[in-house]
């Protein structure tokens, strides 16, 4: 498995799975998408296993952790065991830790819980902070995860707010993110 740049004709392709499989209120506008991978800090990398794409992740380096702002696995490439390779394909190349940002668990949201399983069976540990994910809409509040690559950062407050800084300023009202 490997990470490689996407093209600008590839992130549309991204973009439009995207839609589909992000709630509206979790997604950025195409805008907003194409502002940030101008910084040089933002990387959007197609997932490649056995020459062909199978998903994506997008993320920010942050200190020594990956910020992984997206991750998905295309449709057909579901229930493979992609998205675990992916996380631990991650790990080793970046050799740092990655913040998961993950929807509150809800009995009638199955696949919140599904999710939440599948990140601590990998190993990542539910942060002790109330978070909130900046929405235009309105904050969405959230549970913050790490995976370790070795252990937890001491800076998780601070890697917070340098990571809202750059992903949302166009919130009108951001804030750190934790109350």
């Amino acid at each position: 498995m490997e990470f490689k740049p996407v093209t600008s004709k590839d992130f549309r392709i991204i973009y439009n799975d995207m839609t589909e499989q992000f709630p509206p209120e979790e997604l950025k506008s195409y805008t907003r998408f194409c502002e940030l991978l101008e910084s040089g800090r933002y990387y959007v990398k197609s997932v490649i296993d056995e020459a062909q794409i199978v998903g994506y992740v997008i993320f920010i380096i942050v200190n020594d952790s990956l910020w992984l702002d997206y991750i998905a696995v295309f449709k057909q490439f579901h229930s493979k065991g992609y998205g675990g390779r992916i996380l631990k394909a991650l790990l080793e190349e970046f050799k740092k830790g990655i913040y998961l940002e993950v929807e509150k668990p809800d009995k009638l949201l199955p696949n919140t819980l599904r999710r939440i399983k599948f990140y601590t069976n990998l190993g990542a540990q539910k942060l002790n902070y109330d978070y909130y994910y900046p929405s235009a809409a309105a904050p969405l509040a959230m549970d913050l995860y790490y995976l370790p690559y070795k252990s937890l950062p001491e800076q998780v407050a601070a890697d917070i707010k340098d990571v809202f800084a750059f992903l949302h300023s166009d919130i009108a009202y951001l804030n750190s993110g934790i109350q």
